[in-house]
């Protein structure tokens, strides 16, 4: 590495080039272009000219490209070291986005502009598939019949159908308010002790950097519930009114589980899960809610107003 291979002075200056940033001792001499890069990465946020903002902003976190990683990792903290600055909380370095097999590049015609994908799938599902695909600092290939796969099976078919169905349900056999629940059954305890499991779990992938493992995370929600929904046949349920303090349970057990994954989601999928948050009736702003205590069970309120839900994740043609 480069790090191992051993240290060496680094020169600040170079003199082959006739652009850049005068040495203000030898005109002769440029500023190496990566010192008076990084430079910018404390004077930005008020060093020698804001120090109250200087030091409410610093030391900070970067996000760099791997490829860029020892000027941010071995250069930038021994410039800070040798003017007597902290150096940054952490550097995080990302991976390539591959396309077959190849990092993209724009003398090949291999890049896509983000605006390719979201003109169809939309920003959330764009969120989702590249958090959730490729693991943070790896590199990670790309396929527009992966996307379009992930998107139909589990946003379109699984969180939105959830969320479509569930709501319908609650319309037609409630009226629109959520049913109270009682008389828990094995499965139902298990339908809450998943989703406390998957927020807890989310939380902590999230603090190790692991977008990826905190989206597998809180679908296990996803299909537990559909599990779920499809096991205890909620449509035969109320078909008979002997069976209606069932279908109630059936029914806030899924609309509360629709609720932790609103508020467990929200970082991801801002837009879906604000439309769902809104069917869903529930008091209070959905930012405002703690993703750590989304996993707490019983929070929607009984008698509360389910709205109606259009498709969250409309089925796109092939």
């Amino acid at each position: 590495s480069f790090v191992k291979q051993g240290l060496k002075d680094l020169s600040i200056s170079r003199s082959t080039f006739d652009w850049g940033i005068e040495v203000p001792w030898d005109p002769s001499h440029v500023i190496y272009v990566w010192v008076d890069a990084l430079l910018n990465y404390a004077t930005a946020v008020g060093y020698g000219t804001d120090p109250e903002q200087f030091s409410r902003r610093w030391p900070a976190y970067h996000i760099v490209g791997k490829d860029i990683l020892r000027f941010h990792a071995v250069i930038w903290p021994a410039m800070l070291m040798a003017a007597g600055l902290d150096v940054p909380r952490g550097v995080f370095a990302h991976g390539w986005l591959l396309v077959g097999g190849e990092k993209m590049s724009k003398s090949k015609l291999t890049g896509i502009a983000p605006t390719e994908i979201t003109d169809v799938f939309g920003s959330d599902a764009y969120r989702f598939y590249f958090l959730s695909a490729i693991a943070f600092g790896q590199d990670g290939s790309f396929s527009w019949e992966d996307l379009s796969a992930r998107y139909q099976a589990e946003l379109a078919n699984g969180f939105g159908n959830l969320a479509s169905r569930t709501t319908a349900m609650i319309e037609k056999y409630f009226e629109g308010v959520v049913p109270p629940a009682s008389d828990y059954t094995d499965g139902d305890l298990e339908i809450q002790r998943i989703v406390a499991d998957a927020a807890v779990n989310a939380d902590a992938a999230i603090e190790r950097f692991r977008p990826d493992e905190a989206i597998a995370a809180i679908w296990t929600i996803v299909d537990a519930l559909n599990g779920y929904i499809t096991d205890n046949e909620p449509w035969a349920l109320a078909k008979d009114d002997a069976n209606r303090a069932r279908l109630g349970t059936v029914l806030y057990t899924a609309a509360e589980g629709l609720r932790a994954l609103a508020v467990l989601l929200s970082p991801v999928m801002p837009q879906a899960t604000a439309k769902l948050w809104a069917a869903l009736g529930h008091a209070g702003r959905l930012e405002d809610q703690p993703i750590r205590a989304a996993g707490t069970w019983g929070v929607l309120a009984p008698g509360t107003s389910v709205n109606g839900l259009a498709p969250l994740f409309p089925r796109i043609e092939q």
